[in-house]
């Protein structure tokens, strides 16, 4: 009998040991099943996690500044000599713009000088083929000769398929929004002078469209109805005082407000010379451009040049910003050195300070200094 109660108390123990083996082996693979199901898991968390990259794109803009067509510089009928030494630097740009300030009419109104300025429409041929890529048209010049001046030069920017905005041939021409895309950057354009010599602050008959004058409230209200279709609104102003080398309290506060309302960068011109460059809140300011094609002989108003900003627009998922991220500017002068086989006299032409040397005072690092920025090259 004890021998019996021995065997099944072994049988037993067997048993009971053979069961929790069994227990604890499916313990362990439930557990290992358990992770290898949880690691798809966590690699589809990785997945949703990625950081998308955000799409960057930079570009260059820039204006120059008067094109102002003294005796006898409207006579000439051809002007690619007269940009042929800057005309590299002008077509580096991806977009360029300037100020056409004697308006390019033609002969039907008689070509002239100061003091009522009626320039070739060549002229507008030769700036692109040059690089220039819009104009823009509202000085104190624009009303020179009237309203059929202004649709005659109209005209002949549409006939070179010349962009241009400041000055208007009708009330839907001034309603069309200038936007141009600049390698997928929208860049707006608005342009207004403080008056004209003939018109003063009015417009014949009443038409307003005519030219755009310096307005803070309809500035404003122009820039903010421009706001949302664009990702850059420049700024193309006729303001300040001729032959000052300096800028105004009553300018510098106009810009702040106007940056405030939404503009991003100002060029301006009127005063024949060049003043220093501001940046206002990361925002570029060009009080004067000066003279870049003029026959204007005195010190400072044969010397202008070319402006330059980088944009840099950065798109991710759910916003876009565009910021200009540096400014520059090639001092340039006019001279009269050569001969373009169609007058006697010596001829008037464009190029770098730097290669000519000291012009009446002004050479390149005065002007850095001036203006305050670097020459790009």
């Amino acid at each position: 009998m004890k021998a019996s109660f021995k065997v099944l108390l072994i049988f037993f123990l067997c048993l009971i040991a053979g069961y929790t083996t069994y227990l604890a082996s499916t313990s362990i693979k439930q557990q290992t099943t358990s992770r290898s199901t949880a690691t798809p898991q966590v690699a589809l968390d990785h997945e949703v996690e990625q950081v998308i990259e955000p799409s960057v794109t930079e570009v260059t803009i820039g204006m120059i500044g008067d094109i102002l067509l003294h005796y006898p510089i409207y006579t000439y009928p051809d002007f690619t000599f007269a940009f042929d030494a800057v005309s590299e630097q002008m077509q580096s740009l991806d977009f360029l713009l300037a100020n056409q300030e004697s308006m390019p009419a033609g002969e039907q109104l008689g070509l002239s000088t100061y003091p009522s300025f009626n320039s070739p429409p060549h002229i507008i041929r030769d700036l692109q083929k040059s690089g220039v890529d819009f104009v823009t048209i509202a000085n104190n010049h624009t009303l020179d000769k009237g309203e059929q001046q202004v649709l005659l030069t109209i005209q002949n920017l549409q006939s070179y398929n010349m962009p241009y905005t400041g000055a208007f041939a009708s009330k839907e021409d001034q309603q069309k929004a200038r936007i141009i895309n600049v390698e997928d950057i929208a860049v707006g354009i608005l342009a207004y002078t403080y008056g004209t010599n003939t018109y003063v602050t009015s417009h014949p008959d009443g038409k307003d469209y005519l030219v755009s004058y310096l307005d803070e409230a309809k500035i404003t209200a122009d820039v903010k109805a421009l706001r949302s279709q664009v990702d850059f609104i420049v700024l193309s102003l006729h303001w300040g005082e001729e032959y000052n080398t300096a800028h105004n309290e009553q300018q510098q506060q106009l810009a702040k407000n106007l940056f405030a309302a939404g503009a991003d960068a100002i060029f301006g011109h009127h005063p024949h010379v060049l003043q220093p460059f501001e940046w206002i809140e990361d925002k570029p300011v060009f009080y004067s451009l000066g003279n870049f094609y003029s026959a204007q002989p005195w010190a400072g108003t044969n010397v202008g040049g070319i402006a330059r900003l980088t944009l840099r627009k950065t798109v991710t998922a759910n916003q876009s910003t565009t910021e200009t991220v540096d400014a520059h500017f090639l001092p340039t002068t006019a001279v009269r050195d050569v001969y373009n086989g169609h007058v006697d006299a010596p001829a008037f032409r464009v190029m770098p300070l730097q290669q000519y040397g000291n012009q009446m005072g002004w050479d390149n690092a005065y002007v850095e200094q001036h203006i305050g920025l670097p020459t790009w090259h």
